[in-house]
C-alpha cells in the first residue's frame, strides 16, 4: 500500500463523510482521482463498508461453541441476522465471536433462542464504550 492510500485510510477513518474534494485536498489528489483509489480500495476488500455506529443499542459479545460441523448454516444465519453487527470465525476458545447491537433484553434472548440449535454460547455485555474505531 502507498503512502496515499495510507493517509486516505487515515482520513476516512477520522471522518468517513468527507467529500471527494476535502479529502483529495488533504492527500494531494484531485476528488475524482481520490474516489477511484477509495472504489479500488473497496474493490480490493482493503475497505469492507462505510456506516456508523449507533450509541443507543447495547452491545453483547457472543462466543459461540458449536456442537457439530455446521458452520455454513451458523455463518448463513448470523448474515442474515439483523442484530449481528459483526461475525468472525475464531481459533482459540469457541467457534466464533459475534458482536450483537440490539435495543433491549427481548431481543438478546431471542437472539441466543435462535442460536441454542447449533451448541452452546457465553454472552458478555457492554456496560460502558471505551473507545470507538481509529
Amino acid at each position: 500500500m502507498d503512502k496515499i492510500n495510507h493517509e486516505t485510510l487515515v482520513q476516512l477513518s477520522q471522518d468517513a463523510r468527507v467529500s471527494w474534494q476535502e479529502l483529495g485536498r488533504r492527500v494531494h489528489l484531485t476528488g475524482q482521482a481520490v474516489a477511484t483509489r477509495v472504489q479500488q480500495l473497496v474493490d480490493d476488500g482493503v475497505i469492507r463498508r462505510f456506516g456508523i455506529v449507533r450509541g443507543d443499542l447495547r452491545r453483547h459479545f457472543v462466543t459461540v461453541f458449536l456442537d457439530g460441523p455446521r458452520f455454513q448454516e451458523v455463518e448463513t444465519f448470523l448474515r442474515q441476522h439483523p442484530h449481528v453487527e459483526s461475525a468472525s470465525k475464531i481459533a482459540g476458545e469457541g467457534c466464533y465471536h459475534v458482536v450483537l447491537a440490539c435495543a433491549d433484553d427481548a431481543a438478546l434472548a431471542a437472539f441466543t433462542e435462535q442460536l441454542q440449535p447449533y451448541g452452546r454460547y457465553r454472552v458478555a455485555s457492554e456496560l460502558r464504550r471505551i473507545k470507538d474505531g481509529p
